[in-house]
């Protein structure tokens, strides 16, 4: 989705998490609080919260026990000037995950490269508890988004959650289907796969890791079940003028 006459911020920031492959993480350095920023790769779980993985040996994993207190900044990768570029950043706690049952398996499934070393016993997957958020979407168009806003509302959606495993591997049994999804979204041709899914839409991946793409798919309502969910993509189909491959 690209910026148009009906621009939200809130639709922009989710855009941002979601299609991202890394993240800027700044954390308060330990010895003096100075600002500390580290690359990181991410996921979101299924209401948009930022899914990381820390090795307890780096240095922001450090910073991070004395001080929870972070930022992930997310930008738009264009060619040309950068200021003209989307970025977010979203401010709040990083905590570790205590069931990482879902948050692992949505974060391999973009970051498959780390399940080389995401069971090391020093690696263990976290989210930033988002507190609040910035976007700049170009020069002079800069805003605050709520954190409210930013995560998604998944009351009356738990069977829509819990189907997600099943949901994508019934949809990258379609690749004709993703292909055209991929066109009607702009996206270079290639081998796509559904990597996520939730609510508000899913989240397509080039199978390359190497130079790996996202790109994201956005509902136009949000989802309650798996029918609803079909359902609403089948719409977003009919408008992007792409056809259901049975």
């Amino acid at each position: 989705m690209s910026d148009t006459d009906t621009f939200s911020p809130v639709a922009t920031v989710r855009r941002l998490m979601r299609q991202a492959r890394t993240a800027a993480l700044s954390t308060l350095l330990k010895r003096s609080g100075h600002p500390f920023g580290s690359l990181v790769t991410v996921a979101c779980e299924a209401d948009g919260t930022p899914i990381i993985l820390l090795s307890g040996l780096a240095a922001h994993s450090r910073n991070l026990a004395e001080d929870p207190r972070a930022s992930l900044l997310f930008e738009d990768r264009i060619l040309g000037d950068p200021q003209t570029g989307a970025r977010a950043t979203v401010i709040g706690r990083v905590e570790r995950i205590a069931d990482d049952g879902s948050a692992r398996r949505r974060y391999l499934a973009r970051n498959p490269d780390a399940a080389l070393y995401a069971d090391f016993g020093d690696f263990a997957f976290h989210r930033l508890v988002i507190e609040d958020g910035h976007l700049v979407a170009g020069f002079g168009r800069a805003m605050r988004v709520k954190a409210e806003d930013i995560r998604l509302d998944l009351a009356d959606r738990a069977e829509l959650v819990a189907a997600e495993a099943d949901l994508t591997a019934r949809y990258n049994a379609e690749p004709g289907r993703i292909a055209a999804w991929a066109a009607a979204l702009g996206a270079d041709a290639g081998a796509w796969v559904v990597c996520g899914l939730d609510a508000e839409g899913l989240d397509l991946a080039t199978t390359a890791s190497e130079g790996r793409a996202f790109r994201r798919l956005t509902l136009q309502e949000l989802a309650t079940s798996p029918t609803s969910f079909e359902e609403a993509l089948q719409t977003w189909e009919k408008n992007a003028g792409t056809q259901k491959i049975a």
